[in-house]
């Protein structure tokens, strides 16, 4: 029993023709193969599919448990990091370098540009004899404790109503102590000092 080869239909003119036909042998028009056939189109849909499976993957990962903690992992960064900004930085504990008011005005007499290099812009804590108390409660006067005749010191700027209730209870001539930082020197006027603290 052979076998029978299945007929197609050519799409001209209807006759039945042989599906390895290239012509028509009733009408002779080209028996062209269906689109989906020809070897181009099954290419172009096998990288569509391909492309497809491949997108897939990368929307897993993207959706994997393990992205999800590390998303998880930064959200809490930046939620803890507001907090961290937030906390109240440590004050800078200040160093103060002692000095008697009469080593001071010496390095003055001696070389005032000298003088103005060492110790402008240096935090210091002098001793030395009170001399003047601004009325107004703006600043007092310190001058070198072995010296009765001087009139050049360390003028001292009062910078809190505390410091300036502590100058209140002082007496002319006495002794004293204060913290702060040198901000300008002058053979002339002498040294000028923003007070941190009188030292009791």
């Amino acid at each position: 029993m052979s076998n029978q080869v299945k007929m197609s239909t050519c799409k001209h003119c209807g006759a039945e023709i042989a599906p390895s036909a290239k012509i028509c042998p009733k009408c002779g028009a080209k028996n062209k193969k269906p689109l989906y056939k020809r070897g181009w189109f099954i290419a172009l849909i096998a990288i569509i599919i391909i492309g497809a499976v491949g997108s897939m993957g990368e929307s897993e990962e993207k959706n994997s448990p393990q992205n999800d903690s590390n998303n998880a992992s930064v959200s809490e960064q930046n939620q803890t990091a507001p907090e961290q900004e937030s906390t109240p930085e440590q004050p800078v504990e200040i160093s103060y370098t002692p000095y008697d008011v009469s080593k001071l005005m010496d390095d003055l007499e001696a070389n005032a540009l000298k003088a103005s290099d060492t110790y402008k812009g240096q935090y210091v804590q002098i001793t030395g004899r009170l001399s003047t108390i601004d009325s107004s409660g703006n600043y007092i006067s310190v001058l070198p404790s072995n010296d009765d005749f001087a009139f050049i010191g360390v003028h001292c700027y009062i910078k809190s109503d505390e410091q300036k209730s502590m100058v209140a209870n002082m007496t002319k001539d006495e002794i004293v102590t204060i913290k702060g930082k040198i901000t300008d020197v002058g053979e002339i006027l002498g040294y000028s000092l923003d007070i941190d603290e009188i030292v009791k």
